[in-house]
């Protein structure tokens, strides 16, 4: 669009000198009225001038002039006593008060009894592409909230956050505090929605769902598990489809919260087809005293708009994360992930110094960057049942400590990474015996365990003090420089000293004890029995997520779309295993787990025991050529081709790709394709790719390679305009179920 290479022109129309809205914050010289625009979108926002509301009055495609708004800024009209005008406007901020009976944000109840809120608008500014606006309680001027709208201009996201201050001796009790309300104003014309949402469960993570926006329906999604969890995902797209076939790419308006507790996002639509999303903390057990001089933080609710599909958004959230890592905490986010090895599969929490160090020279042999010693190097750790908590290095395993091992692998030139699970006891520990009270408990009610497991209260300073303590000791003596950081059950029985505050202070604490590991130079992975802690706080946070403990090829395939949306390529942990090991007769080719696994950041888990010497050679094989291209890979712009078939959309017997992905470098001078094939019931050959986002004019030399390293199966030259509108042919995957192909595209 024209609009990327304007900073600021004067139009002429008739005999009036237009301003045409450059990018970044723009107010209007006598309206209390703000045009946010990024390259492509526009976001505007109105105070209605005698009563104070602030109002939302577009959201979409970028405008040009300021004149595009109507003024003055009013609150619609009523249709009639039941449809309240306040009920129909577009809040930025709807709270539980008044004539309102759409969706709200916030509720209080205030010392003298009254449990509703009337905010009012009581100023704003505008520091370079930050905008913050300021309202008060109509009665309870102590009662402020600060709301902040920040740009990332460049790939059209604003982030929303709050911050809630008591001014006044008086309390706020305050039982529900989300961020934000997104309003989509209804579409002409023939077109329907559906809002996409990421359901699962442990080991179906991130799955793909579609649901009918009908009027006057409503959809919530949430977590209410103390972590985003992996039932589902914080994540939304409402995205516009046609029966007319007039459309090639759908208007999409997408978010995601940037919170590690417990969340939740409504979408409203009412009977005229409007769409309100609200989201933020979920408000299930949810209460928060604010006092005077204390702040109530509110989590960033971050959103966008894209006329480019789930694609465009996809890649909007995944650069955003990428060019917005925390620079405190994150030292080298340009690198590359290294290729990885973790010995679980191979030897579980029977791990030992003679052992750990034959795998570390396997992995070194095949170009591993990294060893990973994952469960099991802890006294008391036999099973899964007790040790949780006591921190200290098993001697019977590892007689002389963990460091002979780590600098073993060092010698290899091998990073060394460590698991631990620092928030949660086993009730047979040391740790446990102990201090019995460091758990989230009631007096009166049962300590439930699950996975052998309670939750250790962190809230309280003594238990994080001891716990960081051990942690930071640990890496410190052994010379660790990765930490996959898990969580294998979730919050119950959360009584502390904090209260109902716990759901927040749980998030805080575990915030500070990442940025201590942080601030130590070690790099880290975020876990929680696979993908039920990778919400975007902790993306920006950290290097690496473990999207899963399912490895089964097939089923990563879905779980790494669903990932995608959010994840970028970079942090998505891909493992080549032996799985599934419950299910002989499925039988994965090597090449076909490790096509899968080169869509992120790869990594091997497989028993190198039961690998053969052509084996090993073949897996040498797979990662040269990985680390070929893992700058495309890691560092590209992802496209799904082809969706996996999972994803609630109808499939026929000529369909037989199972899913073909594409990543572009910001340049376009280089692509990889993976295709891949899963079942072949009818041996009808497969169609030609058509690819996107290449240069037309430019050729590319390709070479492709199939079920081996050792020898591409095609090489040759095309231009990207042949690549785009005929398209790649891929014999190879003809006839074979479980079939794959690695395409790689560099310009001559």
């Amino acid at each position: 669009m024209i609009f990327k290479h304007i900073v600021f022109a004067v139009l002429v129309y008739g005999c009036t000198a237009l301003s045409v809205l450059k990018p970044g914050i723009t107010s209007h010289k006598h309206e209390k009225l703000w045009f946010l625009t990024t390259e492509h979108t526009s976001y505007v926002i109105g105070v209605v001038p005698k009563t104070g509301e602030v109002l939302n009055l577009h959201w979409g495609p970028r405008l040009v002039s300021m004149t595009d708004i109507e003024l003055p800024v009013r609150l619609p009209m009523e249709r009639g006593s039941q449809e309240p005008a306040i009920t129909s406007a577009h809040e930025e901020f709807p709270v539980f008060g008044g004539l309102r009976y759409g969706p709200d944000v916030m509720r209080t109840t205030f010392e003298n009894g009254t449990r509703e809120l009337e905010l009012i608008f009581e100023s704003g500014r505008v520091k370079k592409n930050e905008l913050t606006i300021i309202m008060q309680d109509k009665a309870h001027k102590g009662f402020k909230i600060e709301l902040s709208y920040t740009l990332d201009i460049e790939n059209d996201i604003i982030l929303r956050k709050g911050l809630v201050k008591a001014t006044t001796d008086e309390t706020y009790q305050i039982s529900k505090a989300q961020t934000a309300a997104w309003h989509i104003s209804p579409q002409a014309g023939n077109v329907k929605r559906e809002l996409i949402s990421l359901a699962g469960a442990w080991a179906a993570e991130t799955q793909v769902q579609r649901h009918s926006l009908f009027p006057g329906t409503s959809h919530v999604l949430q977590s209410v598990r103390g972590i985003p969890s992996a039932s589902a995902y914080p994540y939304f797209a409402v995205i516009d489809t046609t029966s007319d076939g007039e459309h090639a790419d759908n208007d999409v308006y997408f978010g995601t919260i940037e919170w590690s507790g417990n969340w939740k996002i409504e979408v409203n639509t009412n009977i005229e087809g409007k769409v309100t999303v609200t989201g933020g903390m979920h408000d299930r057990d949810f209460g928060f005293d604010l006092k005077k001089g204390h702040e109530l933080e509110l989590p960033s609710f971050v959103a966008g708009y894209t006329n480019q599909g789930l694609g465009g958004a996809r890649k909007s959230l995944n650069n955003h994360i990428r060019d917005n890592k925390d620079s405190e905490l994150v030292a080298n986010p340009k690198g590359v992930q290294p290729v990885l090895y973790n010995g679980w599969e191979a030897y579980e929490m029977s791990v030992n110094i003679t052992n750990q160090m034959t795998m570390a020279k396997m992995a070194s042999d095949f170009g591993a960057d990294m060893f990973v010693l994952d469960d099991g190097w802890f006294i008391g750790r036999h099973a899964d049942n007790a040790g949780l908590g006591d921190w200290f290095i098993d001697e019977e395993k590892f007689p002389q400590g963990l460091k002979p091992l780590a600098d073993y692998v060092h010698s290899l030139n091998m990073k060394f990474g460590l698991w631990f699970e620092p928030e949660m006891v086993n009730p047979n520990s040391n740790l446990y015996r102990e201090h019995p009270d460091w758990v989230y408990h009631y007096d009166e009610r049962t300590r439930h365990e699950t996975r052998n497991q309670l939750v250790l209260d962190i809230t309280r300073p003594e238990v994080k003090e001891y716990i960081m303590g051990r942690v930071l000791n640990v890496t410190s003596e052994v010379g660790v420089d990765f930490i996959k950081w898990d969580m294998n059950r979730p919050m119950s029985e959360a009584g502390s000293a904090v209260g109902k505050e716990v759901w927040i202070e749980h998030v805080k604490a575990f915030h500070e004890m990442v940025a201590m590991v942080k601030k130590a130079g070690i790099t880290f992975e975020t876990c929680s029995s696979g993908g039920g802690r990778a919400d975007m706080s902790i993306l920006k946070k950290v290097e690496s997520s473990w999207p899963s403990d399912n490895t089964k090829p097939d089923a990563r395939l879905m779980i790494q779309y669903g990932s995608s949306l959010v994840i970028p390529p970079d942090m998505l942990s891909g493992w080549v295993t032996d799985s599934p090991g419950n299910d002989p007769k499925t039988i994965f080719p090597h090449s076909y787990r490790f096509h899968v696994s080169f869509m992120g950041a790869l990594g091997i888990g497989s028993n190198l025991n039961h690998l053969s010497k052509e084996d090993l050679k073949e897996y040498k094989g797979w990662v040269k050529i990985y680390k070929s291209i893992r700058h495309i890979m890691q560092k590209g712009d992802l496209s799904w081709l082809v969706a996996p078939p999972h994803a609630n959309k109808e499939t026929t017997a000529r369909e037989t790709y199972t899913a073909v992905t594409q990543t572009v470098t910001k340049k376009k001078d280089e692509s990889v394709v993976l295709a891949f094939r899963q079942y072949s019931a009818f041996w009808f050959p497969l169609p030609p790719i058509k690819l996107r986002d290449l240069i037309f004019d430019a050729e590319y030399k390709i070479t492709i390679w199939s079920a081996s390293p050792d020898k591409p199966v095609f090489k040759g030259t095309m231009t990207g305009g042949a690549l785009m509108t005929k398209g790649l042919k891929m014999p190879y995957l003809d006839s074979q179920a479980y079939s794959s192909a690695v395409v790689h595209l560099k310009q001559i």
